[in-house]
């Protein structure tokens, strides 16, 4: 398992926005490396993970509580492809798909939620198109379709 990306915080992107993105890549990794390696994700290298957030980057309640569930959704992957495929549908080797076999939904959920804080407290245009792509993987519908993120910062702001 690769911590490097703990230091994707303030220093590397140079703002506290990326920090959102940051993690959000952050928690993508835990899930490919639990769908591909599940051995390199025992629950103590989980509780290293989450640690190393914490000393990184500071979140707030809402953000820590979709880390958590992040890592049940991370346990629950690793356990999924580690046991003996009797019953499960071939994969096609990509970390996406394995999610989507092993969870669906539920894993992406917690990053659509943490992109939307993100969006809310810290604007960006890449956070605006982040929530616009999860909200649609996520909910199976358009979000703010056909606007953009000036519109959509010009009627936040009103």
């Amino acid at each position: 398992m690769d911590f490097g990306l703990w230091s994707l915080g303030k220093q590397e992107r140079g703002s506290h926005l990326a920090d959102y993105l940051g993690l959000i890549e952050q928690c993508e990794q835990l899930y490919a490396d639990a769908c591909f390696d599940g051995e390199s994700v025992p629950d103590s290298s989980l509780a290293d993970w989450i640690d190393g957030i914490a000393s990184s980057m500071q979140v707030d309640k809402e953000v820590a509580r979709e880390l958590r569930r992040v890592l049940r959704a991370t346990q629950k992957l690793r356990d999924f492809w580690l046991a003996p495929a009797t019953g499960r549908p071939p994969d096609h080797g990509d970390w996406r798909t394995r999610v989507d076999i092993g969870l669906g939904i539920k894993a992406w959920r917690p990053l659509l939620e943490i992109a939307r804080h993100g969006l809310q407290r810290q604007p960006s245009e890449e956070l605006f198109a982040d929530v616009k792509e999860r909200f649609r993987v996520v909910m199976g519908e358009r979000w703010m379709d056909g606007v953009d993120y000036e519109g959509w910062l010009g009627e936040r702001d009103r």
